[in-house]
């Protein structure tokens, strides 16, 4: 009996530890898709908020919601089975340069609206 105890207690021991190691690797890809996913619709209402109050033409407004949506459509591809950091990377900048051309485009004084 004493040892199968000394083989049974480490063994279920490393199972338990491998069991909550698990769970932790998963969060920072949850983490990480909830962070697009926000910055995504942040993103959409900026586009709209600009356009409601005139800020950028409706050419401009309309071109910038087809890249956000073209983004949510491959967020949505790659979510599927979690992000990878490279996944991550790629959306990040996408992002980035959608609010970098909207950023040009509200204060491009263009004056020609609509």
């Amino acid at each position: 009996m004493r040892k199968l105890t000394k083989i049974i207690v480490p063994a279920l021991c490393a199972t338990m530890a491998l069991g909550a190691a698990l769970p932790a690797q998963a969060y920072p890809t949850q983490g990480r898709n909830q962070s697009i996913a926000s910055q995504i619709d942040e993103l959409q209402r900026a586009v709209n908020r600009s356009d409601r109050r005139d800020r950028i033409s409706g050419r401009d407004a309309w071109n910038l919601r087809r890249d956000v949506q073209q983004l949510s459509r491959q967020y949505r591809l790659y979510s599927r089975n979690g992000l990878s950091r490279a996944e991550y990377r790629i959306l990040d900048k996408r992002i980035d340069s959608i609010r970098a051309r909207l950023h040009v485009k509200r204060h491009d004084r263009d004056r020609h609206r609509r």
